[in-house]
């Protein structure tokens, strides 16, 4: 209902949001002017957001990447200078995304999800391994980053792909061609950032690049996350043909290795699913330099480790360096996730009871409570059930949500035992309707974030990414805005404009106030009715096919 009350929303698009009443204050962050779509990723208990930007506005243009007399353009002369006419900028960016997008062995690479951090007032690229170019002035804006978490507003960690480089090669073809690949040394690693200085986690095996992975910080700078031990038997295969000179065919060994690193049109990282990986803990300093490291096995010893990739990956950890996430264990005739605790070097098994798995544990705060999900089948469709587990007395309990058979993911847990995250808010086959929660695990209360919030907010919150100790969360909400092409401008009702679906990041801020009341007059459901108040899932689902949550559902 409240995505139809456009008026207030048209007034306020280019602004930072206001609702001033209710439970919650509403305030929209200002990396929604760096691109059409953000998503929450994290809030530390200093406030600071961190956000990830899905088709960014404004993207550098490296020349010396580019063949210009492959475009048909307004201005070519002016192009060549970089001095790009609308028309003529529209068409290169477009054509690099798409070239990136495609896993061009060749040319500029654009990243179509960026990580930023945020302090409410102005919003900073968070550079990690992206190490600039000359061809653009600073920063390529190349690498897909996917953001963890941060602590003290100082470090900050998350994963990110290799930096580029060109590697030259002359073809063995008859002509011997001069071919320039574009390409880099790996898909995903784990850094910690802290001001300009960057650490990599570098993975235990760096067998083609290796595969690690960051996702959580705590308050003693200990960071949360998985490291690549080694590969399966295929992709071992796979890494000795590009190897060898015979049959990796006419092309260098870096493309050979980079192609093997691609994510598929479908999304599914082959790689990252190829590599047997441990959950890891990684002890830094105040700089941001790595001290030691603790690597985490599975909970249960395999007959045969050679017969398929049997990981563990860490999802969240408290300040007492207790981690929680999954391991593989058996489940009838294959091995499934199952939810595990990760302290002193052991790796504990959450639930016993085989006839819950899969599950997996995204949550874990200073008072022992666990939260995490249960996988289930109904009839076609696979529901996901929030559980929390409590340490101190042996507690598990699986909330309804919203109702029953309600899919419910919890995303993180504050020490006030306050957990966010985002369930199904409607009944029905099919795709349903999201929206964020707000869990108190003390009092059982299980609420609906967008009744917390001002009635004329204008946005319908799908997804509760964090929160932190003061109840402040970071959340992501769908509005709708005008549409804008990739210079961020608004795109005229002339030229095929006009309010699109719109996924923005917003912080929400606790007023200390009962909820309102949001009650519509039989003249204002007539309304809503006649207008189609409501916003179809896949929709939203399209909008979040980029978006990258700080607590993953998956182990990467």
């Amino acid at each position: 209902m409240k995505l139809n009350r456009i008026t207030t929303l048209l007034m306020l698009s280019s602004l930072p949001l206001l609702a001033n009443s209710a439970s919650y204050t509403v305030v929209e962050l200002p990396s929604t002017a760096l691109s059409l779509n953000q998503f929450g990723s994290s809030i530390d208990e200093t406030g600071l957001v961190l956000t990830t930007l899905s088709n960014p506005f404004n993207p550098p243009i490296d020349l010396s990447l580019l063949d210009l007399s492959l475009f048909t353009l307004n201005d070519p002369e002016g192009a060549a200078e970089g001095n790009f006419e609308d028309a003529d900028y529209q068409l290169i960016a477009s054509f690099i995304y798409a070239q990136s997008q495609n896993n061009s062995l060749f040319g500029q690479k654009l990243s179509l999800q960026l990580g930023y951090k945020t302090d409410g007032t102005s919003a900073e690229y968070i550079s990690g391994l992206d190490q600039g170019s000359d061809g653009t002035n600073g920063f390529t804006f190349a690498q897909t980053t996917t953001l963890g978490d941060s602590t003290n507003r100082t470090h900050i960690v998350g994963s990110m792909a290799g930096s580029y480089n060109q590697v030259p090669y002359t073809s063995t073809d008859v002509d011997g061609t001069e071919l320039i690949y574009t390409v880099n040394e790996f898909s995903k690693r784990g850094f910690v950032q802290v001001g300009d200085n960057v650490t990599e986690l570098v993975p235990e095996d760096t067998t083609a690049g290796g595969v690690s992975s960051a996702v959580a910080i705590n308050a003693n700078l200990q960071v949360a996350g998985a490291t690549g031990i080694g590969a399966s038997e295929g992709l071992t295969l796979a890494i000795e043909s590009c190897v060898n000179e015979e049959t990796r065919g006419d092309q260098p060994i870096e493309a050979c290795l980079y192609t093997l690193r691609l994510t598929d049109q479908t999304g599914s990282d082959r790689f990252s699913s190829s590599t047997i990986q441990r959950a890891a803990v990684w002890q830094m300093d105040a700089n941001g330099e790595l001290l030691t490291t603790t690597i985490y096995g599975l909970v249960f010893e395999p007959d045969d480790i050679t017969t398929a990739v049997l990981s563990t990956s860490a999802n969240a950890i408290n300040d007492n360096g207790v981690a929680v996430g999954v391991s593989d264990a058996p489940f009838f005739e294959r091995n499934d996730d199952t939810a595990v605790i990760f302290e002193n070097g052991v790796t504990t098994r959450i639930i016993e009871d085989e006839s819950l798995m899969p599950n997996a544990a995204t949550g874990i705060n200073n008072n022992g409570i666990i939260v995490g999900y249960q996988t289930y089948a109904v009839g076609q469709s696979l529901r996901t059930k929030m559980f929390t587990f409590d340490r101190n007395t042996d507690t598990l309990n699986f909330p309804n949500g919203f109702f029953i058979n309600s899919s419910t993911i919890p995303r993180a847990i504050n020490n006030n035992n306050l957990v966010v995250g985002d369930a199904d808010s409607e009944a029905g086959e099919g795709s349903r309707q999201k929206n964020a929660f707000l869990y108190n695990i003390d009092t059982d209360a299980f609420i609906n974030l967008n009744s917390l919030v001002a009635c004329d907010a204008n946005v319908n919150i799908i997804t509760a990414d964090d929160i932190n100790d003061s109840d402040e969360i970071v959340a992501s909400a769908l509005v709708k805005r005008p549409a804008r092409n990739i210079q961020g401008e608004v795109i005229s009702s002339e030229d095929g404009g006009g309010l699109v679906d719109t996924m923005i990041a917003i912080k929400l801020i606790p007023t200390g106030n009962a909820p309102s009341d949001c009650s519509l007059t039989e003249e204002e459901v007539f309304a809503s009715e006649r207008q189609g108040a409501g916003v179809g899932f896949m929709t939203i689902i399209g909008l979040f096919i980029i978006s990258v949550f700080r607590r993953r559902i998956k182990k990467t």
